[in-house]
């Protein structure tokens, strides 16, 4: 078992890999987000983000340097009076996004870390610890790039 798991892995990145050559991007991190791939060029300060399934056609790139900031955004479901006496927040969460703002332009680019109907209650924690990561160093990124 442990056998197959490591040669998914090993798979999946060889494939992560073979994708970032095709882009001339060289990965240096990448997670898996539902059906998102999302992949880091660090050196090129570039993020890829993917479908899984439809790797090269339904791929955009972010050029770190065009960002001017990236935020989790939460979007709740509305919560009635003295519902949190019963209920946790969490539960009433509908989605959790990365939100990029760019320079230039008005649009916002928002990737899903946890969506409600698609994800269950007790991923939220570790989805919520891996947007937090991704904020963090991708804000970083930006903040030593812009100074």
């Amino acid at each position: 078992m442990k056998n197959k798991k490591s040669t998914l892995a090993k798979l999946k990145f060889r494939h992560l890999s073979e994708l970032g050559s095709r882009l001339n991007l060289s990965i240096s991190s990448h997670e898996i987000i539902g059906d998102k791939i999302i992949c880091l060029d660090g050196v090129k300060k570039k993020l890829l983000i993917a479908q899984k399934n439809n790797v090269l056609n339904q791929s955009h790139i972010i050029a770190l340097d065009e960002v001017k900031a990236i935020s989790i955004k939460k979007v709740y479901n509305g919560i009635i009076a003295g519902a949190l006496r019963k209920r946790r927040i969490g539960e009433f969460l509908k989605t959790m996004v990365l939100q990029f703002e760019l320079k230039h332009q008005s649009e916002l680019i928002i990737l899903p870390f946890y969506e409600s109907l698609i994800n269950k209650l007790y991923d939220l924690a570790g989805l919520e610890r891996k947007a937090r990561n991704w904020q963090l160093m991708l804000s970083k990124m930006i903040s030593t790039h812009n100074n």
